[in-house]
């Protein structure tokens, strides 16, 4: 755990960084146009022009800022907050041109209509920011050359050719009316595919980019019509121009369309654990700005079971729906459903599908550890089990088998001492016989209590560790309110091994005065504690006791705490589960 979390961190901070500093320059940027606005509203109050037109162009640039600086904050891999900004930036430049000064004049002259353009370019990016497909690419870049190549004759031709810069007019109106209509044909059938949902947000943004696009340069011929004079003709066309960001940043901050966060910002946090299925969900459609993304899984639906073809990478599935396959070794793993038109790009979706087949790659191996671990415990488990079975029956055939055997030969052996007529050499000789086989039985029984003491298995754990205390050389106390019937096998026979070896340190390595036995329950926990005031020192790589212990302690899923600071004596820590 800590170690996945440690690799994940230096990411989460270089996404972090990156964001950071796209805030800080756009922070700066806004600075830098606020001075900008500051500086045209200062030099328009004394150029010769009325000076609401300098207020009146400041205002609309510092509205485009304002709303490129939104929506690239809010989805810093998106490129609609940097196309507004370039609509800024053509906006101050058409405004400069009521500064009085001969340069800014040319250049208002030149960029006068760059800012339609530039919405053209609007109307096809969004809600992405790029361009999707051949036909939008070349409308785009039409657009851009109506509003400036075709600007140059408008510039260029002397005042005293009426007919050229008519003919120029008109041509510059055509080809700008001839790309108005290819992109409100690609703009209807993106909403006849896009979802419901979807559609209603755009429908709005849609008509009132087209609208913009056509009343802006139709105003100046049409309002006349209508006696408006020159202030109602640029105010009209200034809110209009105005507008346009405004209802770019509505559609974007409205209906589904989220902020977005960097893909590597989502491998790092997918890199950790507890990530569930649902909120997976949730980060890639962060990651990716579209919040109708779904990702389904093989036997979830049946959308999830479709056999897609080993080589497909994006399929259409209906509308602007597509469907992206994720696969490890060949095997399909999720489906990732998204909004093309919310993310054009298909090779985002596929960064980001990269990224979740990692994930699900990391989980599968993680699932695939822990069932190995959980087996390795299991068979541990088993193979104590199996050791204290053995033990169990090697002490009873020792007891019932060797051990009567002794006690019937000792029993012979003092028949024959005491037979009537027995010679006094041989009756020393069986009593001498008979002491000695009552040697070997107490040793056989010592040998016993060793391999399994019989007051553990006739009175439980609580008998057979206050019987170890008592027998101990030194002062020692025990505190217990254990139930031995709701104890395992392997859990008493555990803690009475480890209450043994513990008071058998405290007397032969030790050098303690007193110890301290505790058998507490806790929950479905037993907590075995043994402290004596010894010299300390103990470790669990000294000798094989110690350490024999910890490695069955972990065997039946136990944990094992040992503090033995020099001069300072000796705790020993044990938790085991009390059931089979």
């Amino acid at each position: 755990m800590g170690s996945r979390t440690s690799t994940a961190a230096p990411r989460l901070r270089s996404a972090a960084s990156r964001t950071g500093s796209l805030r800080l320059a756009l922070v700066a940027v806004a600075a830098f146009a606020l001075l900008l606005g500051v500086t045209q509203l200062v030099v328009g109050a004394v150029a010769p022009a009325e000076f609401w037109i300098p207020v009146a162009f400041t205002v609309v640039f510092l509205i485009w800022t304002a709303a490129g600086v939104a929506a690239w904050w809010r989805r810093p891999a998106n490129l609609t907050g940097a196309l507004l900004l370039v609509g800024a930036l053509a906006v101050f430049v058409t405004g400069v041109g009521n500064l009085g000064q001969p340069v800014f004049q040319a250049l208002s002259v030149v960029f006068a209509t760059s800012s339609i353009a530039v919405t053209v370019h609007l109307l096809h990016a969004f809600p992405s920011g790029r361009l999707r497909g051949r036909l939008s690419v070349v409308t785009v870049l039409a657009g851009y050359l109506v509003c400036l190549v075709l600007q140059i004759p408008l510039y260029l031709l002397p005042p005293d050719q009426p007919a050229l810069l008519t003919a120029a007019t008109w041509l510059q109106r055509i080809a700008g009316l001839a790309v108005v209509v290819v992109t409100a044909a690609l703009l209807v059938a993106r909403l006849r595919a896009a979802e419901p949902r979807t559609r209603r947000t755009l429908v709005p943004l849609y008509l009132y980019g087209i609208l913009a696009i056509l009343a802006v340069p139709a105003s100046a011929n049409v309002l006349p019509l209508f006696g408006a004079d020159f202030v109602v003709v640029g105010t009209t066309q200034l809110v209009l121009i105005g507008g346009i960001p405004l209802a770019f940043l509505a559609g974007l901050l409205s209906g589904h369309f989220g902020s977005t966060a960097e893909t590597d910002a989502l491998s790092a946090w997918l890199s950790l654990s507890g990530s569930s299925r649902s909120a997976v969900q949730r980060a890639l459609a962060a990651s990716l700005g579209d919040e109708s993304l779904e990702v389904a899984y093989p036997g979830d639906d049946d959308r999830a079971s479709v056999d897609l073809p080993a080589d497909s990478v994006t399929v259409a599935t209906e509308g602007s729906r597509r469907r992206h396959d994720v696969r490890v070794d060949g095997l399909l793993v999720a489906t990732i459903s998204y909004d093309s038109l919310m993310i054009a790009d298909p090779e985002e979706v596929q960064r980001a599908g990269r990224v979740l087949a990692i994930a699900l790659d990391r989980e599968r191996l993680l699932a695939a550890l822990l069932r190995s671990n959980e087996a390795l415990s299991l068979s541990r488990l088993r193979l104590v089990e199996t050791a204290d079975r053995e033990r169990g029956r090697i002490a009873r055939d020792l007891h019932d088998g060797l051990q009567v055997q002794l006690v019937l030969l000792a029993l012979e052996a003092q028949q024959i001492a005491n037979a009537p007529g027995t010679p006094a050499a041989t009756a020393a000789s069986a009593t001498e016989l008979r002491e000695r086989i009552d040697q070997a039985a107490a040793d056989l029984r010592r040998l016993v209590h060793d391999v399994l003491p019989s007051a553990l298995v006739e009175r439980g754990l609580t008998a057979a560790a206050e019987d170890l205390v008592d027998r101990l050389a030194i002062p020692a106390t025990l505190d217990s309110d254990v139930d031995d019937d709701e104890l395992s096998p392997a859990t008493a026979q555990t803690a009475y091994l480890i209450v043994a070896e513990a008071l058998t340190n405290a007397v032969k390595h030790s050098g303690a005065s007193t110890v301290a036995v505790q058998l507490r329950r806790a929950g479905d926990r037993l907590r075995v504690s043994v402290a004596d005031d010894g010299r300390g020192g103990a470790a669990i790589e000294r000798g094989t006791g110690l350490k024999g212990l910890a490695d069955r302690i972990d065997a039946v899923g136990g944990t094992f705490e040992l503090e033995s600071a020099e001069g300072a004596g000796t705790r020993l820590r044990v938790e085991l589960p009390c059931g089979s």
